[in-house]
């Protein structure tokens, strides 16, 4: 019996080597290619646009609090903050909540924040242990 075809896994795994490379291209201090563009491209053609915009701005933030929590923040395109979790694979913007299936596991902004990292373009910044409370509070309602 054939085993059924697992789109998300094999997009997974093809996101992850792009990734790779990208960040290979990066830490060599070479452009990223037209080629790996291309793929990203044909993976994500309605997010990569819009991600790579994004990151043209430099979108997305890291944010600290002094106890060591994290939390991603990307831009939307009209200056709205979404926020991603450190550790997880979701966003707060309306697109990811409202789109999401299983063909379409990304929003632009989770693709930004995963390009600026493997870009090593991540901003840095500290917040207070209140505004990170605020933060995961925002997290956990999205959630809800």
């Amino acid at each position: 019996m054939a085993k059924e075809f697992q789109y998300s896994r094999w997009l997974n795994i093809a996101v992850r080597e792009i990734f790779t490379e990208i960040e290979k291209c990066c830490s060599n201090k070479k452009e990223v290619t037209e080629g790996l563009l291309a793929s990203l491209h044909t993976l994500f053609p309605l997010q990569s646009v819009t991600a790579l915009d994004l990151i043209d701005h430099r979108s997305v933030s890291l944010l600290t609090s002094p106890s060591g929590r994290k939390i991603y923040s990307c831009l939307g395109s009209l200056g709205t903050p979404y926020l991603i979790p450190y550790t997880g694979f979701t966003c707060t913007c309306p697109s990811y909540r409202h789109n999401l299936n299983s063909e379409n596991l990304w929003c632009p902004h989770l693709l930004a924040v995963q390009l600026s990292i493997a870009m090593d373009i991540v901003q840095q910044k500290q917040v207070t242990e209140d505004a990170m409370k605020t933060l995961l509070s925002e997290l956990v309602m999205f959630d809800d």
